[in-house]
């Protein structure tokens, strides 16, 4: 045990971090970078994570008062616009 702790704000006993690994379609298109635009498949999967799933994780951490911050590749930011 630690002889004198910090405190956490209103008592907490720990603290909890969730991560997003967010790469969107930039794999596709550096691994395949000649064809990439014929993959459809691989790269409508990775736009869901931009497009649908990051305004979905904004909207629940708003509803429930929660801070984040996000990292995500200049390749990503450059091909999708992030809002919320």
């Amino acid at each position: 045990m630690i002889r004198n702790p910090i405190p956490w704000p209103n008592n907490a006993k720990c603290a909890v971090s969730i991560s997003f690994d967010m790469d969107a379609d930039s794999l596709i298109h550096i691994s395949k970078p000649n064809d990439s635009f014929r993959r459809l498949y691989p790269i409508s999967m990775g736009k869901y994570g931009p497009n649908i799933a990051i305004p979905r994780i904004l909207d629940t951490y708003q509803k429930f008062g929660l801070k984040q911050s996000f990292f995500y590749t200049w390749m990503v930011y450059k091909r999708v616009s992030i809002t919320n």
